[in-house]
């Protein structure tokens, strides 16, 4: 790990043009993604017309993640032979590129344009999440990976929110204008990359494997020949999980169950954004304090105790329920609803926990990994977290057809993270020797 002096973290050069490039890069991907959801499920855009509409916008989804997992394994390789330095500046170059596509795709009211785009910045992110997450801790100290991951864990998730509200609006603000705002953002983080400092490449004689399932296969042996790198791998593809089942449970919970409009929804959906923020910037102030023991292992536990908690509490609390006459109550009647504020407050005390639970995790991953292999590592992880999520929807969509009820999929949160909290409590109590990176 490289060392550096306690000049402060969040401006410096070894900090500052990354933050920036990955928020601008993380509102691009997920803006230009809501906004084709947006144009095919209220714009009247044909797209995939011989598929049911249920099942047109999670096929939409699949253009971005599809080729972000077929390319992980590869991207691995490559950050752990190419200075990562080198690979931050091409993969933002190339982002402008996309975003000048996505651009003419808006202009000429092409949905196969920009679904192209989207297929791209899934491709280009699949090259940016195992470099940027193998260069933390190449560029800050030990103290530091804590911090660092806070900080870019709890504004991603405020991007994520904008960018969400940015690109659904695209039928109201206009497509020119959003075309705008994303070329001029690409460029802006193609700036910010110029100034990332050199990442010496640790294995640059490398033979680089470019079959995307056998380098895939590698990847995933190399993650479960480190256990002690697996483990907080898996716990943060579980975190994602969970995001999944908030994220896709809530719409129906509030238009089915609750009777709301999407007023109401956007206003969960913003206070359980909020509350991962707020549980990442926790984390930011007490991470490195003594009392969580090493790696911050017991505030992870700590965290993933209290999602368990607090959405239990969720299912237990009466829900606002609307009893007008309306299709869908109004927003208004939803703040008015009396069990309204108890419900967002379990739904963000939870999210709260969600951050707590996930950033040490990150942290832990990255600073156990041997520098020699950790790019690989870390798109082991970016694998995995695929497949959960990929695996979560998939469950989601079987729920639904047994037509349990929308409480179901948060009793299975309950179940799951109570099985997750107890192993971190009990690696909290019997924390596991911690060999130097390189050890096997």
């Amino acid at each position: 790990m490289s060392r550096h002096p306690e000049t402060g973290l969040t401006f410096s050069r070894r900090f500052l043009p990354l933050f920036t490039l990955f928020q601008l890069g993380t509102f691009n991907d997920n803006a230009l993604k809501n906004a084709l959801i947006a144009l095919i499920t209220f714009g009247g855009v044909i797209f995939l017309s011989d598929l049911p509409s249920g099942v047109r916008v999670p096929v939409a989804a699949l253009i971005f993640t599809g080729p972000f997992t077929i390319l992980c394994a590869i991207a691995g390789q490559i950050a752990d032979k190419v200075d990562r330095g080198v690979i931050f500046r091409w993969v933002k170059r190339a982002e402008v590129v996309i975003m000048l596509i996505a651009a003419l795709g808006f202009y000429f009211e092409n949905i196969h344009i920009l679904a192209l785009a989207l297929g791209l910045m899934g491709a280009q992110s699949a090259f940016f999440s195992p470099t940027k997450n193998a260069v933390l801790p190449q560029w800050l100290t030990e103290k530091e990976l804590i911090r660092g991951n806070a900080l870019m864990s709890g504004f991603q998730f405020a991007t994520l929110l904008i960018a969400t509200i940015v690109g659904l609006f695209v039928l109201s603000m206009g497509s020119a204008t959003l075309s705008l705002i994303l070329v001029i953002f690409a460029v802006f983080g193609w700036f910010a990359a110029e100034f990332t400092p050199a990442a010496p490449a640790p294995t640059p004689d490398l033979k680089i494997n470019y079959e995307p399932i056998t380098a895939t296969i590698s990847v995933l042996k190399k993650a479960f020949s480190h256990p002690d790198v697996l483990r907080p791998l898996l716990g943060v593809a579980w975190f994602y999980g969970l995001s999944t089942v908030f994220v896709t449970t809530l719409p129906d919970l509030v238009g089915g169950t609750m009777g709301y409009n999407e007023q109401a929804l956007q206003i969960l959906l913003a206070s359980s954004t909020i509350g991962i923020l707020v549980g990442s910037l926790f984390v930011l102030v007490v991470g490195n304090m003594r009392i969580w023991g090493p790696e911050a292992v017991r505030l992870s536990a700590f965290g993933i105790i209290g999602v368990t908690l607090f959405t239990l509490a969720l299912v237990l609390v009466p829900m606002p329920l609307y009893q007008g006459e309306a299709e869908f109550g109004p927003v208004g009647d939803f703040i008015a609803d009396p069990h309204s504020p108890v419900f967002i407050m379990m739904l963000v005390g939870a999210s709260i926990c969600n951050g707590i639970f996930v950033v040490p995790l990150q942290a832990m991953a990255q600073r156990r990994s041997d520098p020699a292999i950790r790019a690989r590592l870390m798109s082991a992880g970016s694998v995995l977290l695929n497949l959960f999520v990929n695996l979560t929807t998939f469950g989601l969509i079987g729920l639904g057809a047994l037509a349990l009820g929308p409480t179901v999929p948060f009793w299975l949160i309950i179940l799951g993270s109570l099985c997750v909290a107890s192993y971190a409590v009990y690696r909290s109590i019997k924390p596991v020797e911690r060999q130097q990176p390189g050890v096997a």
